[in-house]
């Protein structure tokens, strides 16, 4: 029987040789895992949005709809919360899940082109789903427009990697085995494109939208895990997994970065949750 480093490798190997839509398949796996782990990040969301007044809104890049059902939760009965994101794995998995909650719908769809229709938008949310647009002032000046006026946009994102623990931390483990300099993506797309704050202002202005404001929040990623779990899933998914497949790195190399990201897991290790310290950026503006 294999151990648990040669188990994790075996998936890496099978990550390496996936084209870019097996990112997809390993979001769909991790769904529940991550949904847990980010639910402090889904606390400061809602917290800022409080109890919005309106009868249409928009989830972007959804997800597995975790955030698209709670947004259903925090409007009126009468309201409808409509999730939209890229990948078919992930819609397929909430359009599953929430099939019974009947004031919700998911579609498939890049929301940087896909055409709203007649429907106003009275708010619109995200966590962690609009960093990824290959246009983003297209992008958002096609959500814009499907806004009402004065219409609310929050949205979550990350800041700087040398200003937040856990991208820092869990990338400096992968770094320290292969070799390489960090490379700053700047705003190519990926989970940092937004990490520039006057980039994002200019970006919504640019997009029709004003009073743009920014708001960085301390937060912990925690769920209910064990270190070797945690570990493994860095190795397949995130920040630490996108360095990994770059590094084309052999067996050995594979199996010190794993025991580097363990070595870091266990050291967040909290009773049954692993807890990472995590920074966040919170987004408003108004359309």
């Amino acid at each position: 029987m294999p151990s648990s480093i040669e188990r994790v490798i075996e998936m890496v190997n099978s990550f390496s040789n996936q084209d870019g839509n097996g990112i997809w398949d390993r979001r769909t796996r991790f769904n529940e895992i991550l949904d847990e782990r980010n639910e402090a990040v889904s606390e400061v969301l809602f917290k800022k949005i409080g109890s919005p007044q309106g009868y249409h809104f928009l989830d972007v890049g959804c997800g597995g709809g975790g955030t698209t059902v709670r947004m259903a939760n925090s409007v009126s009965s009468n309201a409808h919360v409509t999730g939209i994101d890229i990948s078919e794995p992930i819609v397929s998995l909430a359009q599953g899940n929430m099939k019974s909650i009947k004031n919700v719908d998911f579609i498939l769809a890049d929301a940087e082109t896909y055409q709203f229709g007649t429907i106003k938008f009275d708010g619109v949310i995200s966590r962690f789903g609009v960093m990824f647009f290959s246009d983003p002032i297209k992008a958002f000046t096609n959500i814009h427009g499907a806004m009402r006026e004065h219409a609310f946009l929050t949205f979550i994102c990350w800041p700087p990697r040398q200003e937040n623990a856990y991208f820092y931390t869990m990338t400096e483990a992968v770094l320290k085995h292969t070799g390489k300099e960090y490379r700053d993506t700047g705003t190519e797309p990926g989970p940092l494109a937004f990490s520039d704050n006057a980039y994002v202002e200019s970006v919504l202005n640019s997009s029709g939208f004003s009073n743009v404001s920014i708001e960085t929040v301390k937060t912990q990623l925690s769920a209910k895990m064990t270190p070797e779990f945690d570990a493994g899933m860095h190795m397949e998914y995130g920040p630490s997994s996108l360095l990994i497949k770059e590094a084309q790195p052999d067996e050995i190399m594979k199996k010190k970065i794993y025991e580097e990201l363990l070595f870091v897991c266990t050291s967040h290790q909290k009773g049954e949750y692993v807890s990472h310290d995590a920074v966040i950026n919170v987004v408003s503006a108004i359309a």
